[in-house]
């Protein structure tokens, strides 16, 4: 999974030195908060959810690799929605 996420990313620095799910789980979580974002131009997560699914579903990562994103960024969306519900 870390090699998928690092492929759909390339050219992201950064994210070259993830060794961890832990740490893929933090960068989706932020992604989908857009936290890398000004306060004024920053996407609803439901936008960001989507671009990310998009993302995923166009790029040329096997459909397993596909699927476990898929997957782990469900699970990450779900857990912004729900924390902004409170």
């Amino acid at each position: 999974m870390i090699n998928a996420f690092q492929q759909l990313y390339k050219g992201r620095i950064a994210l070259e030195k993830i060794q961890t799910e832990d740490e893929i789980r933090l960068v989706i979580n932020s992604e989908l908060k857009d936290e890398f974002t000004h306060p004024r131009a920053r996407l609803s997560s439901v936008k960001k959810y989507q671009l990310a699914i998009q993302r995923i579903q166009g790029s040329e990562l096997s459909e397993e690799d596909k699927h476990v994103l898929l997957s782990v960024y469900e699970e990450e969306y779900l857990k912004v929605s729900t924390a902004n519900d409170v």
